[in-house]
């Protein structure tokens, strides 16, 4: 029965355009980049990060995403600093594969005591579906329904996504589309069959703020929402870090999942190195066919500030 009701899970979330198709994370304040490409060199630093994501264990078939992302700042003729990016985000569930590849390009501009970015991402996406179908009875070779490819089919289109991230050395703010352009995967591997997938525009909003409660430990709140303009995701965070060093916290996704997570900022030589954790359990009626959802992040930050040189002068004036 797992294996039924997966596959039309598949179908109905991947393969409808009234549903949300972008992959979903928990650790999502670590992951801006790839749905924000304003974010793109926000850090004085060169970054990277890998999150590895099993949604829903327990389901044979079940979502598996995996994303890099590598930033960094640079100055354009002196005067303009800007940031690039690249984000490489491979999905699989079921019996559909995803893979969005983009850079991201973004210019800031210092606003007062903040810095308002904008960004553009454009990329590709990809998706194939294989041709292996189940029912309750085990696997068969072939279907009569058009709108379902009895063989492989696959196709690659142009992406497009656009951003603005206004942050200063505690507050952050993002509003963000991707799939601006709403590309279309289409592939007709047979004379009988036609494979159409229809990829519709996302927007988000993140926010968050830095508290310091105590001089060692350092309350973080963040929001995120995730929309298709027809249904809509929320997640409420709360992280806490002791000395710069452990954090953990809680995640409500309204009406689905609570989540926990943990996580290390190595000290000494592996200064700039984060890793983390994050486990899911669903509150929703999901939560009986599955063991949750589990989610791990390397990162590693190069910090490019420079300690200021001490510079002498010596002058007969003031001898």
């Amino acid at each position: 029965m797992k294996k039924v009701f997966l596959s039309l899970l598949a179908v109905l979330s991947f393969c409808a355009a009234n549903a949300q198709q972008d992959p979903q994370f928990t650790m999502n304040m670590f992951n801006k980049l790839a749905v924000n490409p304003a974010f793109a060199g926000a850090r004085n630093s060169i970054c990277a990060s890998i999150l590895a994501r099993e949604q829903w264990m327990g389901f044979e078939g079940n979502p598996s995403t995996n994303v890099f992302n590598g930033d960094g700042g640079f100055t354009f003729k002196q005067k303009h600093q800007m940031g690039a990016g690249l984000t490489l985000i491979q999905d699989e569930i079921g019996p559909i594969n995803s893979l969005n590849v983009k850079i991201s390009l973004a210019y800031h501009y210092r606003i007062n005591q903040g810095v308002l970015s904008v960004g553009i991402s454009p990329g590709i996406f990809n998706q194939s579906i294989s041709a292996d179908w189940r029912t309750s009875e085990g696997n068969f070779d072939g279907t009569e329904d058009p709108s379902i490819p009895n063989s492989e089919a696959g196709a690659t289109n142009f992406d497009l996504g656009f951003g603005l991230y206004y942050y200063t050395r505690d507050l952050y703010v993002g509003v963000s589309s991707t799939h601006l352009n709403q590309p279309e995967i289409t592939d007709a591997p047979d004379d009988d069959s036609r494979y159409v997938f229809n990829q519709v525009r996302h927007y988000y909003i993140m926010a968050g703020y830095n508290y310091q409660v105590t001089p060692s430990i350092e309350l973080q709140p963040s929001l995120f929402v995730k929309s298709d303009a027809v249904s809509t995701q929320i997640d409420i965070n709360v992280n806490a870090e002791w000395n710069n060093l452990v954090f953990g916290g809680v995640t409500y996704r309204l009406e689905d999942a609570v989540a926990l997570i943990a996580g290390v900022n190595v000290p000494g030589q592996f200064k700039g190195l984060k890793v983390g954790m994050a486990y899911d359990y669903n509150l929703s009626d999901l939560g009986d066919y599955n063991d949750g959802s589990l989610e791990f992040l390397l990162s590693y930050c190069l910090n490019l500030e420079k300690t200021p040189r001490l510079e002498r002068y010596k002058s007969v004036r003031f001898l």
